[in-house]
């Protein structure tokens, strides 16, 4: 038995003494993990194969461009692209260095613009900067030599399945993680992530089952959230069913005031965006003749969601907080 505890003992001593001469330390330090490239990663169902880790990186919208931040990886972007909302404050500082790609908000950048950047590797989503329509899309930026990723709730064409969780959103920064080499950071932020979200839904514990609509703006076109979408996965962590759950897509207009008031949502969440707030949004449903029979509007219930906070990223447990908190404010006293 002494001897072990001499080679513990030694070996801990002489761990300290290498991490005090490397001038290393926890906060430094943040991995142990050392990846063995080549890795694959699926994006959108398709194998996406990296021989080494990505040296020029450009992301689209705030959500992506935070993992890329929150995994330390600003020395491999080569830019950024915003399309409304700010970056959190705690990643100002890590933008400095960082280019950002064009200071419109919309459209996204377009394919030129993009490969002016000399990219080798481009984080997006479906619907935003991959399409058709802007020739943006996985294959002909493999073609240009960068590789990407897609945002699996982005994923139309390849469904990412029925029984939708918030893992959803934990597989994405794993996966980026593993791109980069980074994948101890990575299940450190989701182990975090995971267990707030665990702490917030035992806290609620069991509840009825409420029918709940997202709202996203518009009076004649409306956005909601079908079951794609994380505001979908994230009403269900708390106990509210999507209205809109039957539909196969992530964000849709593909609906009308009739099928809403068919519904009849007991709760609405409304986002409040960068472009109009949830204060005008709610003042608009409450002005809508045709609404007044809605139990929701009735009753009032409406709960505030920020922009940041819709999008599938590093913020999801704070949503789920969020909407938890306003729905059953009597279990969060």
């Amino acid at each position: 038995m002494v001897q072990p505890m001499k080679f513990v003992v030694v070996f801990i001593i002489l761990t300290g003494l290498v991490s005090f001469v490397l001038g290393q330390d926890a906060e430094a330090t943040p991995t142990l993990y050392t990846p063995t490239f080549p890795i694959t990663v699926e994006s959108c169902g398709d194998p996406v194969t990296f021989e080494s880790a990505p040296e020029r990186a450009v992301t689209f919208d705030t959500n992506l461009t935070e993992i890329m931040f929150a995994l330390g990886l600003e020395d491999r972007m080569a830019g950024y692209w915003l399309s409304g909302d700010t970056l959190a404050e705690e990643f100002e500082e890590q933008a400095e260095d960082v280019p950002l790609i064009s200071e419109e908000t919309w459209p996204p950048p377009g394919f030129e613009t993009i490969l002016s950047f000399g990219p080798d590797f481009v984080f997006a989503e479906f619907g935003y900067t991959f399409s058709e329509e802007n020739g943006v899309t996985p294959e002909a930026l493999e073609t240009a030599g960068a590789k990407s990723y897609a945002l699996t709730t982005s994923c139309e064409s390849d469904a990412p399945g029925d029984d939708l969780t918030l893992d959803i959103t934990y597989v994405d920064i794993l996966n980026i993680g593993r791109i980069f080499g980074v994948e101890d950071r990575a299940q450190t932020i989701v182990s975090e992530m995971q267990n707030n979200v665990e702490a917030i839904e035992t806290t609620i514990g069991v509840v009825d089952t409420q029918r709940g609509f997202f709202y996203g703006g518009g009076g004649d076109r409306i956005l909601t959230a079908g079951r794609y979408a994380v505001p979908s996965i994230m009403m269900e962590s708390i106990g509210l069913e999507n209205i809109f759950n039957d539909l196969e897509a992530d964000w849709t207009y593909d609906v009308s005031w009739e099928i809403v008031i068919e519904r009849d949502p007991e709760v609405i969440i409304v986002e409040d965006a960068p472009w109009e707030s949830a204060e005008d949004r709610i003042a608009l449903l409450q002005s809508l003749p045709q609404l007044a029979s809605i139990t929701a509007i009735q009753e009032e219930n409406f709960l505030v969601l920020p922009y940041r906070n819709v999008l599938s990223g590093l913020d999801i447990d704070e949503a789920v907080e969020i909407l938890a908190v306003a729905a059953y404010p009597e279990l969060f006293e």
